[in-house]
């Protein structure tokens, strides 16, 4: 919730009145769209260049363009992966010889477990859960760096007069309400298909500080500064259904406790991405899971995720230049603990792998006359890996009614980073 995303926003930043890309900030639809809603700087979209780089200079509108896109396709890759709630729920009655054997293990919450719901059953679960985000590749959200120049000419000519470098911090706040709404149907003892369906709030604000401005003429001289600038702030919030994913499962191999099944995740890219409400990519993720039934039940699941390309991943903002959202290996593994016939205290780790995705990095930029080197962000392209622990617990009041309670905490700093994630939801099989 690199939010995928959230991606912030944003595809922002062109500083000229060229489109970027296929999303255009400044003119037409998208410029309503929470995509633009997030000005690294109160005159990015004014003025020529924008500076930034992680080794030497990168200037121009490109250069605002890659940083602001190192937040953005963070945002899209994350949000639209986000762990979502397992049809997992309620007793499993396993046959031996025709002896029914009932185990009263509730299962996980968050991760996914070998056995289906079984033959014309059918499941139907809401969960609700909260993602506020702190940081983005180590940047606190807080605080993101940014630098940019304005260059000043004699009028009718191309003749420089003056460069007005500023240098600003971006206090960036964003949110996620997200409500799942999710069925599943057994077709045969060994076969069920899943629909979850989540429907989304997104929240964002920005809002520029500390933004500092020095001007230098024609023979790199300052002229004037440091003098500070008026902040700035820019809010939205968007709402609706976001990416829909439709998955297959099957029993592969069922012993007398442990079973193995393969399935395949296929997300539909029906979201309003512009909104941060979808990854505007379709995703396909095979996979194999194992699981244990028992009064301690472990499991494990490993899968691969493939997605198309998206215009949230467009380097260079050139029509044609869509990348694929990021993708890679998925782990979850862990194990419930059945404390009593209505009680079950479920924990895991998940795992989600992102090749070759844009990263937000720290640099400077020297200014004539200015001593020390001005802050600013770079990007660059990095794969990493992000790690949540979940804990939970699981109640079964009456009959194949099932509350459950979660948190989610992401363990290593890496990626878009949220506070701990609190999970609520409801089912019933019938």
């Amino acid at each position: 919730m690199k939010l995928r995303a959230v991606q912030i926003v944003l595809f922002a930043m062109l500083c000229s009145s060229a489109a970027m890309g296929q999303i255009d900030c400044l003119n037409g639809p998208a410029s309503q769209k929470l995509v633009c809603e997030f000005p690294f700087s109160t005159g990015l979209f004014r003025n020529d260049s924008a500076l930034g780089g992680s080794s030497g200079l990168s200037s121009g509108a490109l250069g605002a363009y890659q940083v602001a896109q190192a937040i953005n396709i963070g945002i899209a890759t994350q949000v639209s992966q986000l762990p979502l709630a397992t049809a997992s729920a309620g007793a499993v009655v396993v046959y031996h010889a025709g002896v029914p054997e009932t185990f009263n293990n509730l299962g996980p919450i968050l991760t996914d477990r070998a056995q289906t719901v079984g033959r014309r059953r059918f499941y139907v679960g809401f969960a609700a859960s909260q993602f506020v985000f702190t940081d983005v590749d180590g940047f606190s959200l807080k605080s993101l760096p940014f630098a940019y120049v304005a260059t000043a000419y004699q009028p009718g000519t191309s003749t420089v007069v003056s460069n007005t470098y500023t240098t600003e911090l971006t206090n960036l706040r964003f949110k996620i309400d997200q409500f799942l709404a999710l069925a599943t149907f057994g077709i045969t003892n060994r076969v069920d298909m899943s629909v979850i369906v989540p429907v989304e709030y997104v929240s964002i604000g920005a809002s520029t500080h500390n933004s500092i401005s020095y001007t230098v003429n024609a023979s790199n001289q300052l002229v004037l500064g440091p003098y500070s600038n008026p902040d700035s702030y820019s809010a939205g919030t968007a709402s609706g259904v976001g990416d829909i994913t439709v998955n297959g499962k099957g029993v592969l191999w069922e012993g007398e406790r442990a079973t193995v099944a393969v399935g395949m995740n296929l997300r539909v890219p029906n979201g309003d991405d512009r909104n941060l409400l979808g990854s505007g990519a379709w995703g396909m993720s095979p996979y194999v899971v194992y699981s244990y039934l028992g009064k301690v039940s472990p499991h494990a699941k490993f899968g691969y995720e493939w997605n198309t390309a998206t215009e949230l991943n467009n380097p260079t903002g050139a029509p044609g230049g869509n990348k694929s959202l990021p993708g890679g290996m998925q782990y979850d593994f862990g194990a419930d603990w059945a404390l009593s016939r209505k009680v079950t205290v479920a924990g895991d780790v998940l795992g989600s792998q992102f090749l070759n995705t844009p990263e937000l990095l720290e640099g400077t930029v020297a200014v004539s006359g200015v001593s020390t080197p001005l802050p600013a962000s770079g990007s660059g392209i990095t794969s990493y890996t992000i790690n949540n622990a979940s804990v939970g617990v699981k109640w079964n009041p009456f009959r194949n009614l099932v509350l459950s309670a979660n948190g989610l905490f992401q363990i290593n700093n890496t990626g878009l980073r949220s506070r701990p994630t609190p999970l609520l939801g409801i089912s019933y099989k019938f």
